[in-house]
């Protein structure tokens, strides 16, 4: 059940706790404001043409930052002209997150999805190799899942499982859903009873279901779920409170 462990308690605040107003998501700011409040924080992870691991979400800068590029295509020289939604908060690099986080709070990190996901899996590897906190890995690619596994068996890997039935037809085709530590399953799936039978299949597998912004969402991922990921926003009052540290 060891893997269930590590999801015990403290939900993971999604890319950060941030407020979409003043502190943006996957920002320095945002992974400070979830420390600071408890929270385990989940995050994405690109590797660059360069080799550099940065921390952004989306396949492109256009919604964060205005830019129509790709986030493996930014140049390390130019880092630091990009601003997050309008803030001065910059893209934060992997190292940087790891050094200020320093094992204060468990991460959930996301290996997003490219060509080069080898590389960015061992990548990854080597920069998390002298950290001394409590991390997970996943990503919504079984390419990646299946070589973290390979690679790193002492790891805990997941797999993200979405609504998107050609993503979940390729996750069983490799049966990586079957070799995972945990699944990290989208609330709309959450109330099938695919997560139970695996769970009754094999009790050491662990759920952590994304991502809850809505009451009928976090009563259902708290009924179902072992833990969960969770986004408040100060500027839609159907959002959920912070909900509280256990």
């Amino acid at each position: 059940m060891k893997n269930r462990e590590f999801f015990k308690g403290i939900p993971f605040a999604h890319r950060g706790l941030h407020d979409n107003k003043t502190i943006p998501e996957n920002s320095m700011a945002a992974f400070k404001n979830a420390v600071e409040h408890g929270y385990g924080i989940e995050f994405d992870v690109y590797l660059t043409d360069e080799g550099t691991l940065i921390v952004h979400h989306d396949p492109s800068l256009k919604r964060s930052c205005g830019a129509n590029i790709h986030p493996e295509k930014i140049k390390n020289a130019d880092l630091d002209k990009y601003r997050l939604f309008g803030t001065d908060e910059k893209i934060p690099l992997f190292k940087d997150v790891l050094s200020f986080i320093d094992g204060r709070v468990k991460l959930i990190i996301e290996i997003k999805v490219t060509k080069k996901y080898e590389k960015t899996c061992s990548a990854v590897f080597e920069a998390l190799k002298d950290y001394k906190g409590e991390y997970c890995l996943e990503s919504f690619d079984p390419r990646a899942v299946l070589f973290m596994q390979n690679k790193r068996p002492d790891l805990l890997v997941g797999q993200l499982y979405d609504p998107n039935p050609i993503q979940r037809i390729y996750c069983h085709r490799m049966k990586t859903h079957e070799k995972a530590a945990f699944l990290a399953a989208s609330v709309k799936t959450l109330k099938t009873r695919f997560y139970e039978k695996t769970q009754a299949k094999d009790p050491s597998v662990a759920i952590v279901t994304w991502t809850i912004r809505t009451p009928d969402q976090l009563a259902l991922a708290r009924s179902k779920a072992d833990n969960f990921i969770f986004e408040s926003n100060i500027k839609d009052d159907s959002y959920i409170p912070m909900p509280p540290v256990k």
